[in-house]
């Protein structure tokens, strides 16, 4: 796998992800601190604190793994919409995803509903297609995030197991990556 410096571009329809920047941060703190965005994943707002830590490992895996997340922005207007990628969390979790991409993704309250979080993963399931080495890509969704899981479903993603997350029962969700 080669490894950036920084993430590649790649575009949709409407979409362009590209690398995160410094000053994507003020945006990316608003969709963190937002409890729409955090209802399902923590359940709480987060701190400037936990989401700059946050920012900072999602960047920091282009550099050491090959892949990591970029900010989403509307082609046509260059707004941010959110932010979507893959990452290696290392998560104790039980059964293990260690080892397999896992592919995320969180958009900003005001880009909701608009089909933006399928686009964004479908384009970042096509660029991690033609490079991961693993079987298959993982996600974690909370067992009450419907949206969430309908984008993964869409996305070809099914529920292979039910996990304890933090405290809160989430589903195990896996795509088999084709081989090149």
């Amino acid at each position: 796998m080669t490894v950036f410096d920084d993430a590649p571009t790649v575009e949709s329809a409407r979409l362009r992800l590209r690398a995160q920047r410094l000053d994507d941060f003020p945006e990316i703190l608003r969709v963190w601190t937002n409890p729409e965005t955090t209802r399902f994943i923590g359940g709480t707002p987060q701190s400037e604190e936990l989401v700059w830590m946050r920012f900072l490992r999602k960047t920091g895996h282009w550099r050491m793994l090959g892949y990591g997340y970029w900010t989403v922005e509307e082609k046509d207007t260059g707004r941010f919409v959110g932010e979507a990628g893959f990452g290696e969390f290392k998560r104790d979790i039980a059964p293990s995803i260690k080892g397999e991409p896992e592919i995320g993704w969180a958009m900003a309250p005001e880009a909701q509903g608009k089909g933006y979080a399928t686009e964004a993963a479908r384009a970042a399931i096509e660029w991690g297609d033609g490079r991961f080495d693993a079987d298959r890509m993982s996600c974690i969704i909370a067992v009450g995030n419907t949206p969430s899981i309908k984008v993964a479903k869409k996305c070809g993603f099914d529920v292979t197991a039910e996990t304890d997350f933090h405290g809160d029962r989430s589903y195990i969700l896996h795509r088999p990556i084709p081989k090149r």
